[in-house]
């Protein structure tokens, strides 16, 4: 299809261009030619991928321009109506939240078909937006990102009640000083318990295990606890403040398809939003932290650090990457600000979280990959040793190249560490990989877009899909139906391929269209 020139001719493009001198080809424009009568050499050139129109940006001959506004409204207009298609997209989203929003307050009878419905439906709708979404959509993304994540916080948590140990932890901590000092179980015969905690405390799932949760995550567990006892909500109001820095702070540095991910994520809106896990708080310090050390602010990019850590252990993996750059002053801060907070528990004989931790470690499986196919050839004990030695020898490698690497990265977000492979690699080989863990791949795939990302991101919550939730007597509570690993897994393996064979066939590039970091 072919729009003439003439149809530009007193549109906002001709504020730009006073004469067009070839037509436009849409819509996989590459090339538009123009001559201007006043100051611009004849026959320049603006190429147009794709890719360059979703980051504003054009190339007039050997230069890199920003694309005036009036010329990207003009070539949307050719487009069959970008703006409805996000709009529509959003629409459907938040009619599949709402839904899902409304299910969770009325029985649990098919609620595991209305999750999958729904988390899939919102998955299709962000592909569909994905193709047309630009820059010019920033406000409408912020504006459906909150009308979904209300549906979420009026919502019950779904299939999920790891919640009543975070409102128990919020309960002792400010009882007792310690949350740690006993594990659930131990208060099973306490006639002390306020009746309002014994609902709480007969709902909690492994009461013989200490809890698992750092010292930053006990203190908010308390503040919320001191606003509102027993009650989700204020939980839910502290992850929802700590998602929106995230996407505040990395919000300037994404192009369009990095903004949509980072606000529309489904896998971020269920397992935050919905079912309230508390990753997206460290998640947040993580990415404080990074930003802070983009600034050279040694001092506060430690501080976020430590209280990172101190929120989930899962940060320690990153940590020295984003400090490697810095100073003695940014790794001074960081310990000392996870001892200041550890200190406390420590002095009264408790292990804080280390306990649960390590029971978690040594006892624990679910929805493993290459951990489940080690144990199924070795015996227990090496599988985890074997598994652990290829994530340090994974890890060693990652950080060496990151710190050889001369940090001139044309990425969205320049200087970002390499995340997604960090956390990919040990979900792959944990024996542990939850949904809700995938949320620490989200910042950087927003950042990095890439087809093993959103495949990741997406295939996770076939996870949920156990014999509990099915209802089938004939599988364990936790255990999964024989075809749903190879299934989820193996959607996310090709992915794998479908990116190798397009770095394979445009070397240099991204998934997205972005030049890619070569030393990241």
């Amino acid at each position: 299809m072919r729009v003439a020139a003439s149809r530009l001719i007193g549109s906002p493009f001709s504020l730009h261009l006073p004469r067009v001198a070839s037509a436009l080809t849409h819509p996989q424009l590459e090339y538009i030619r123009f001559r201007s009568l006043r100051g611009v050499p004849a026959a320049t050139t603006l190429a147009r991928s794709r890719s360059a129109r979703r980051s504003g940006i054009i190339q007039c001959g050997e230069r890199l321009i920003p694309m005036p506004a009036q010329l990207g409204r003009s070539i949307d207009d050719h487009k069959s109506s970008p703006s409805d298609g996000v709009r529509l997209a959003g629409i459907v989203t938040a009619v599949a939240w709402g839904f899902l929003a409304c299910r969770s307050h009325t029985s649990h009878t098919a609620l595991l078909a209305a999750m999958l419905a729904a988390v899939a439906i919102a998955w299709l709708a962000l592909g569909w937006a994905w193709r047309r979404v630009t820059l010019r959509h920033s406000r409408e993304i912020l504006l459906f990102a909150l009308l979904f994540r209300s549906a979420a916080f009026f919502a019950l948590p779904v299939m999920e009640d790891d919640y009543h140990r975070f409102l128990w932890d919020g309960y002792r901590f400010a009882v007792t000083g310690d949350p740690y000092a006993k594990p659930p179980q131990a208060h099973f015969s306490d006639d002390t318990i306020p009746p309002k905690f014994r609902g709480v405390l007969d709902r909690i799932n492994h009461p013989d295990v200490p809890t698992i949760y750092g010292p930053l995550l006990q203190w908010a567990f308390r503040l919320s606890h001191g606003i509102a006892p027993a009650q989700l909500w204020p939980w839910k109001l502290i992850l929802l403040a700590a998602e929106a820095t995230t996407i505040v702070v990395l919000w300037a540095g994404l192009g369009a398809r990095g903004r949509l991910l980072l606000a529309w994520c489904p896998l971020a809106i269920f397992e935050t939003g919905f079912n309230a896990h508390p990753d997206a708080l460290a998640i947040m310090l993580l990415v404080l932290s990074w930003r802070w050390s983009r600034k050279s602010l040694s001092v506060a990019a430690g501080l976020a650090a430590g209280l990172a850590v101190a929120t989930k252990v899962f940060a320690l993996l990153i940590i020295p990457f984003v400090l490697w750059r810095l100073g003695r002053r940014a790794w001074a801060a960081a310990l000392g600000t996870i001892v200041l907070l550890y200190a406390p528990f420590w002095l009264r004989g408790s292990a804080a979280d280390l306990a649960g931790l390590r029971a978690m470690a040594g006892e624990w499986e679910f929805n493993s990959s290459l951990f489940a196919i080690a144990k199924a050839v070795l015996p227990l004990d090496m599988a985890r040793a074997l598994c652990g030695l290829a994530f340090g020898v994974v890890w060693l490698a990652l950080l060496r190249r990151w710190a050889t690497s001369s940090d001139r990265s044309r990425a969205m977000v320049r200087g970002l560490p390499p995340g997604e492979w960090i956390y990919g690699a040990f979900l792959l080989l944990s024996a542990t990989a939850n949904p809700w863990y995938f949320l620490w791949l989200w910042p950087f795939v927003a950042a990095r877009p890439s087809s093993i990302g959103l495949a990741a991101l997406a295939a996770v919550s076939l996870a949920y899909v156990t014999g509990l939730n099915l209802g089938d007597g004939s599988l364990g509570s936790f255990e999964h139906p024989a075809w749903l690993r190879p299934l989820e897994f193996g959607l996310i393996g090709c992915a794998a391929c479908w990116d190798a064979r397009k770095q394979k066939t445009r070397p240099g590039t991204l998934p997205d269209g972005s030049a890619s970091r070569q030393a990241w």
